[in-house]
């Protein structure tokens, strides 16, 4: 499922948000379960089984249908299913930990993993996992970056990768040739300028080229300080966001926002109908995007193709990757937590693998699964998916950490100020990583 997290909210919101995690967590680090072998008077054993999901939408049928035909293949386990929308299920998740009443394997977003392990909420899945293929798996690598012992918290269910996509129609209309893999920054910009249309002579662009700015900063300024050779968080956990190679890619933002004003400011970009709405409605012919964007472009009935992120002056793109997981609760006992695991391993085939990949909102993670014409060859826009898959396997991760929540807010309130040109982007570089730290040095791991 979609990344959700990127999306920033007010800072105080997230640090009360951060404070309740931290309690709710470290108070199930002292949970007891409730039946030890899990198993009914029938012999069956019982798991919970969490998700979230649009009520009644594709993603909820088809886990439905999945969870009948898993019980139907594993006749010993039975399926209790607890799903909510993305908030929902997660203000309810963090109530359910406190209260020791928490599923015993459920879906999450793939930066929450490390939050939720860093309190000692969930249970190592390295020893299950090491009976798998890893070859045959996509995104595992990626969630033991995240822990700095290497251990898996979490085990892949679909994953988001960065590329840029771009309107054929503008583009032909605006004789533009179509971006490239060789594209750089600068073809970036250039293309953006001819694309830029002020159709009714107003003063103010009809469409702009690009969306330069977006509150899901994966598609937006994280990959382009990357590409323009900065760091967010470095190699030995400390926050880097402050340094020339950073301020270098936010003055090419500001560049396209007010200079060029070939993309619209933060201000604009909210009253035009918000960032990811911009693309679907072809007011911005290009923008930077995950994987799920394919399915709000497609709801828009937009004649669209992708391409790989442009390169920056130091020849990298900066593409990222976040990954989905299934995560199993360090409260469930050892029978429920083996069925568990059943269920990933199950989820994980290839067969439901198939199913989720017709749904068309991530990247499957069996790897057979993407060598198939499901997914290479599909019926809707893009035509060349493979695009997603050359990223994956070149892709970071989002610097993830216990509160990855509270310090990429600190960082993106700071951006965002300096993008709306309420701060500079000197002072907003060293307030952001100063909060950012502030914020990692505060916690204490549970244990």
């Amino acid at each position: 499922m979609p990344i959700r997290s990127t999306a920033m909210p007010a800072r105080r919101t997230v640090l009360r948000r951060s404070a309740a995690i931290s309690v709710a967590l470290t108070m199930a680090l002292t949970a007891t379960a409730c039946g030890e072998s899990g198993a009914g008077g029938d012999g069956r054993t019982t798991i919970t089984l969490g998700y979230y999901a649009e009520a009644g939408g594709p993603a909820d049928g088809t886990m439905r249908k999945l969870v009948k035909e898993f019980e139907k293949a594993n006749p010993t386990i039975r399926v209790k299913i607890e799903s909510a929308d993305y908030d929902k299920f997660h203000t309810r998740l963090r109530t359910q930990l406190a209260g020791r009443k928490a599923p015993d394997v459920w879906l999450s977003d793939g930066v929450l993993v490390q939050e939720f392990a860093g309190r000692g909420s969930l249970r190592d899945l390295s020893a299950y996992a090491a009976k798998l293929n890893p070859d045959d798996y996509l995104g595992v690598d990626l969630i033991k970056k995240g822990d700095p012992k290497g251990r898996l918290f979490g085990f892949p269910q679909g994953a988001q990768s960065t590329a840029l996509f771009y309107n054929k129609k503008l583009f032909a209309e605006a004789g533009v040739e179509e971006p490239t893999a060789d594209w750089t920054y600068d073809d970036l910009l250039a293309a953006a300028r001819k694309l830029t249309k002020d159709t009714n002579s107003d003063g103010k662009p009809d469409v702009y080229g690009f969306r330069s700015y977006s509150p899901s900063f994966v598609e937006s300024w994280w990959p382009m300080v990357k590409a323009f050779g900065g760091e967010v968080l470095g190699e030995d956990g400390k926050v880097a966001i402050d340094s020339p190679q950073s301020r270098q890619a936010f003055d090419w933002m500001l560049r396209t926002m007010y200079e060029e004003k070939v993309a619209p400011d933060p201000v604009t970009t909210e009253a035009l109908g918000k960032s990811q709405s911009l693309f679907p409605s072809s007011v911005v012919a290009m923008q930077f995007g995950i994987y799920a964007r394919i399915q709000t472009a497609n709801q828009g009935k937009v004649d669209f193709g992708v391409a790989p992120l442009p390169k920056g002056p130091t020849g990298e793109r900066g593409d990222l990757a976040n990954i989905n997981a299934w995560v199993i609760n360090r409260a469930a006992p050892g029978a429920r937590a083996d069925a568990a695991w059943k269920w990933i391993e199950y989820f994980s085939g290839e067969k439901p693998q198939a199913a989720w990949t017709d749904i068309g909102e991530a990247i499957p993670i069996n790897t057979k699964v993407t060598r198939t014409p499901a997914f290479l060859s599909p019926k809707t826009p893009p035509a060349d998916r493979k695009v997603f898959l050359d990223s994956l396997a070149s892709a970071d991760d989002l610097g993830l950490n216990p509160v990855w929540s509270e310090y990429t807010a600190a960082i993106s309130e700071a951006v965002t100020a300096a993008l709306s040109k309420e701060s500079s982007v000197p002072d907003a570089l060293k307030t952001g990583q100063s909060d950012a730290q502030s914020a990692i040095d505060r916690f204490r791991p549970a244990g």
